[in-house]
């Protein structure tokens, strides 16, 4: 996601672990995306991202660690 009213962070990142089942297969998702040569994500929270889409994993995966 890019925005979640729910995070105080503007940019990639992943959903708390309270949206989600199985927090192992969600630390996983952002490899999918590093591996596409994308120059634009839509995803399903927050505006259209453009811009490496492997950046904005690697983002989202660095925050998902803290």
């Amino acid at each position: 996601m890019t925005v979640h009213p729910t995070s105080q962070i503007s940019g990639p990142e992943l959903l708390t672990g309270m949206f989600h089942t199985g927090r192992a297969r969600a630390l996983d998702s952002p490899a999918v995306i590093e591996e596409t040569d994308a120059g634009i994500i839509v995803p399903g929270h927050g505006p259209v991202r453009h811009g490496s889409a492997k950046e904005a994993a690697l983002t989202a995966h660095e925050r998902a660690s803290w």
